[in-house]
C-alpha cells in the first residue's frame, strides 16, 4: 500500500511539472521559483564564473550586452533542462 501511494505521488509530481533544478556556485543545486519563465544560467568571463536560476528574459539581455571583444573571452549559456548549466 505504501509503495503504491509513493508511485502515485511520483506520477503526479512528474505529470504536473516540478521546479527547474539548476547548478549553483557552491557546487550544489537549487530549485527555481515555480510558475515563472526561468532558465539555468552559466556565465564565465575570464576568471569570473556564475551559475544560478534566472528569468529567461535576462538571457537575451545578457547575450545582447556583450561587446565583440568581451564575447571572445566569455561563455554564456541559458538552458531550460534540469542541471544543464
Amino acid at each position: 500500500m505504501r509503495t503504491t501511494a509513493l508511485l502515485i505521488l511520483l506520477v503526479v509530481l512528474a505529470s504536473t511539472g516540478e521546479a527547474l533544478q539548476c547548478n549553483i556556485m557552491d557546487g550544489g543545486t537549487e530549485a527555481c521559483p515555480p510558475g515563472e519563465e526561468v532558465a539555468c544560467m552559466y556565465l564565465k568571463y575570464e576568471e569570473e564564473e556564475f551559475k544560478a536560476c534566472g528569468p529567461q528574459e535576462l538571457c537575451a539581455e545578457m547575450e545582447d550586452s556583450f561587446t565583440p571583444a568581451e564575447s571572445e573571452h566569455a561563455t554564456f549559456r541559458c538552458c531550460t533542462e534540469d542541471l544543464c548549466n
